[in-house]
């Protein structure tokens, strides 16, 4: 079993994930700042644009934040117009979350602000590189999840 511990906090690959994390969240809320989304707002409108009449639950999972935070966060999107939340449950008992078309159109916004964020995040990194970054981020996700 491969380990990335080397003894140094500075090379760990959690360490280092949790110093990007950081970092993104501060530049991302700065590049974002133009279209009036923080990063959490923007990260709740992708879901709810990429998922229709999704749940607050499934929401909250998504972003990692308590069903309270969620709450604050939709409050302020609904407030802006961006999102509209069902008066009645399409099944059971959550009430479906729908982008509104005003949502729509600050979304692709935001997504240009954090394309070019991205973009300068992975400068110098040739593309392939990029993609096999991906792929093994995407192989820490599942392993955890898996565990």
């Amino acid at each position: 079993m491969a380990t990335s511990s080397t003894g140094d906090p500075d090379h760990r690959i959690a360490e280092q994930t949790r110093r990007l994390q950081q970092l993104l969240r501060r530049t991302g809320d700065a590049a974002l700042q133009a279209s009036g989304l923080t990063l959490a707002q923007y990260s709740v409108l992708q879901i709810i644009a990429r998922s229709p009449d999704t749940s607050s639950a499934q929401v909250a999972r998504e972003c990692n934040v308590s069903r309270q935070s969620l709450q604050d966060l939709i409050r302020i999107l609904r407030d802006h117009d961006y999102v509209r939340v069902a008066d009645q449950p399409a099944a059971g008992r959550s009430l479906p979350i729908r982008i509104t078309p005003e949502g729509r159109k600050v979304l692709r916004k935001a997504d240009r602000a954090m394309r070019r964020l991205e973009d300068r995040m992975v400068a110098g990194i040739s593309p392939r590189e990029v993609a096999r970054m991906s792929s093994f981020l995407q192989r820490c996700q599942d392993n955890l999840e898996d565990s």
